[in-house]
């Protein structure tokens, strides 16, 4: 099994539609920096396209997850509500200053 059928394996699929996003699943690969990243999208219940996943290939050759701060430009960019929704520099909107030292 190549990565790209990995990324639109049935069991990511069906978690997907617990969150409310629905077929058709989408895969695709692109190369940042000369690393392999590979995004699962479906459409949410207005049709717009929707992030599910982000994958890179570890030093195991397996996929593995992207952390959402890791997230290369690209992926930012083709989603940049996912990407608001899932990483902000600060979550909680000042409600906790940093401590003083």
């Amino acid at each position: 099994m190549d990565y790209l059928e990995q990324v639109i394996d049935v069991r990511l699929t069906h978690h997907a539609r617990w969150l409310g996003v629905r077929p058709p699943f989408d895969g695709s690969e692109f190369i940042w920096k000369g690393e392999h990243y590979y995004h699962l999208s479906g459409t949410d219940r207005r049709g717009r396209r929707v992030l599910i996943e982000v994958f890179r290939i570890g030093d195991d050759g397996k996929l593995e997850a992207v952390l959402a701060f890791q997230y290369p430009p690209p992926i930012r960019d083709l989603y940049p509500a996912e990407y608001q929704l899932l990483y902000s520099d600060d979550p909680w909107e000042g409600a906790f200053p940093p401590a003083q030292t």
